[in-house]
């Protein structure tokens, strides 16, 4: 007779569900989602240190702050991956994500890795990496680098103040993938999408930390809403720095005139595709944030990277809008031509622009469509005794689109060195250069403790301007950045090289 079997052990149960929050910490919404995939390809992620096992963890925690990173950048790489052709980061086939590498009220992305911090607010510590809008955000910024690799280093406001532009959309579109969401904004907003609300808000909590060192440099109620009545204006002709209540040549300032153009045109085409337009559903918002998503994805591979760069990028958003429906063309001219992006003149003329913006549109973004080039600028000014060089916004043009004036004419683009020297003389003025050892030391400009975003290589015939990292909340304040094990004493103002951040 057979021995009676023991009873099996039962496995413990391993969880498959996580707590996170649903758009900022700002907010306070959590939400229960799946245990993300972070190896998932083509678009997969690496957190250095050991991942905690999924769980309902309660906010304030490393493990939930984990997660709620960790979810939030699988959901909006998996969405972009459905739209983007890519099949790697920029950076290779894994993306590093460093959750607290110090204090400092910002986050950045370095081509090396997703970088985020903590810093003082009046409620406590902030941890940039905790926020789903702020972590969206820079991956928009490593998905644009990967998508359009050029925009990178070109010396132009407007290429810069895009690439924030793109974060933030980024963020707006990977929130939209939620169900809860969808539904919660159509309520607060009695279904008229452009009114403030959390999905227009971007990093509430972040923004009232630096709101309370620097009153005036962030929106009232977050670091930046995308409901805002911004229009275009040469960003050469504005000051380099202004409240937030005022558009600079700054580009965490400037892309606000084309995030709100965005936001508006999102708003205007659920209106126009809606069953009954007043109380459109969840569903018809998820089809049209798709909708314009792809649009603007095929906006950016068809527009060659000129100066003005906006009006390059809505010529061909339009013509990509009416492959998809024959209602969206009319509302994006609407839209773009009431913000100044676009003039009437570029608006009436999309239709003959067609054949060329599809042709260049049909180029390999990375190579057909052509190297910028490098011009030498004169560079004693800034305290260098040789040329300076950069990358100049200048791809042949397939098209001309122009923006407008404030009296409605057509501005001129500024040529491509033109437009460069402009973006290179406000680098400087605000500190975001590092000289690194070039150059005399009694002759450079010297800014203090701020992040900077570009440095300084030498070469044999001159010095090149180099691009470190995008930053997200910018030079507002000070920052004062150090790892925990270096001590507040420490000056880490430039980025750690490559051969430290790997380790």
């Amino acid at each position: 007779m057979a021995a009676p079997r023991k009873p099996r052990k039962k496995s413990p149960l391993v969880a498959t569900t996580v707590s996170a929050w649903e758009d900022d910490p700002g907010d306070g919404v959590r939400l229960t989602r799946p245990a993300p995939d972070l190896s998932k390809r083509p678009l997969a992620f690496s957190f250095p240190r050991p991942a905690s096992p999924p769980g309902m963890y309660q906010p304030g925690t490393v493990e939930f702050r984990y997660w709620t990173a960790a979810e939030a950048l699988r959901r909006g790489a998996d969405y972009w991956a459905a739209r983007v052709p890519l099949s790697k980061w920029e950076v290779g086939a894994v993306l590093k994500v460093l959750l607290d590498e110090g204090t400092d009220l910002n986050a950045y992305y370095d081509r090396q890795a997703l970088n985020f911090f903590h810093g003082p607010s009046p409620t406590g510590t902030v941890y940039s990496g905790e926020s789903p809008d702020i972590v969206c955000h820079e991956m928009g910024h490593a998905l644009l680098d990967s998508f359009k690799p050029q925009l990178w280093g070109a010396a132009s406001h407007e290429v810069a103040a895009f690439h924030e532009s793109f974060g933030d959309i980024s963020a707006i579109m990977s929130a939209l993938q939620l169900r809860s969401l969808r539904s919660a904004i159509l309520v607060d907003t009695g279904g008229h999408l452009y009114r403030s609300s959390r999905l227009s808000r971007l990093a509430e909590q972040l923004g009232a930390a630096i709101r309370a060192q620097s009153p005036d440099a962030v929106d009232p109620d977050c670091l930046r809403n995308a409901v805002n009545s911004f229009t275009y204006q040469d960003p050469i002709n504005l000051p380099q720095g202004a409240p937030a209540s005022q558009l600079s040549s700054e580009r965490h300032s400037f892309l606000r005139a084309f995030r709100g153009a965005f936001f508006v045109a999102l708003g205007s085409m659920l209106a126009a595709v809606a069953a009954t337009p007043r109380t459109p559903t969840e569903q018809e918002l998820a089809s049209v944030s798709n909708d314009l998503a792809g649009i603007l994805v095929a906006g950016v591979k068809a527009a060659p990277v000129v100066s003005n760069w906006y009006a390059q990028v809505a010529a061909a958003m339009v013509q990509a809008a009416g492959a998809v429906s024959n209602k969206y063309p009319p509302i994006l001219k609407g839209v773009f031509v009431r913000r100044s992006i676009l003039s009437l003149q570029s608006a009436s003329s999309l239709t003959a622009f067609g054949p060329s913006i599809a042709a260049f549109a049909a180029r390999s973004p990375r190579e057909e469509q052509g190297v910028l080039a490098r011009a030498a600028l004169p560079a004693t000014q800034y305290g260098l005794d040789m040329p300076l060089f950069v990358e100049t916004p200048s791809h042949a043009r397939a098209f001309l689109a122009t923006a407008a004036a404030a009296d409605a004419t057509q501005i001129e683009p500024a040529n491509a060195v033109t437009a460069a020297r402009a973006f290179v003389d406000d680098l400087f003025r605000r500190g975001r250069v590092d000289y690194g050892k070039v150059g005399r030391p009694e002759a450079r400009l010297e800014h203090g403790r701020r992040l900077r975003s570009h440095r300084l290589v030498e070469e044999a015939a001159g010095i090149r301007l180099e691009r470190v990292l995008f930053d997200c909340s910018g030079p507002t304040i000070e920052h004062v950045k150090y790892r925990a094990a270096d001590g507040p004493s420490a000056n880490l103002c430039r980025p750690r090289s490559p051969a430290k951040r790997n380790s």
